[in-house]
């Protein structure tokens, strides 16, 4: 189950994460681990990716010192993959605005 989930988010973070974007897939875990452009805030953005539907943990609260802002873990364990090609999309939806 949880193999079709992270596959899942796998194929939707390729299409829909605006370029400069990097991710780890995660082998034996249960979260994707994103990096955006530097130029981003994860933190700052939140509110608009919940508004978009999509929720995230800003990646800063991880870091034993300072965290990187620009950084976001997104958890696939508890939604089904058709949910997760939908919000990976709106997730992408709001990097590419903050972006531009």
């Amino acid at each position: 189950r949880y193999k079709a989930q992270r596959d899942a988010m796998q194929a939707a973070l390729q299409q829909h994460l605006p370029p400069g974007c990097r991710y780890n897939t995660p082998v034996g875990g249960m979260f994707f681990w994103v990096e955006l452009p530097a130029a981003l805030d994860a933190t700052a953005l939140l509110a608009k990716a919940v508004d978009a539907g999509v929720a995230y943990v800003p990646g800063a609260a991880f870091f034993a010192d300072k965290g990187r802002a620009n950084t976001l873990r997104l958890s696939f364990v508890t939604v089904p993959p058709e949910r997760i090609t939908q919000g990976v999309a709106a997730l992408g939806r709001v990097l590419a605005e903050a972006l531009r």
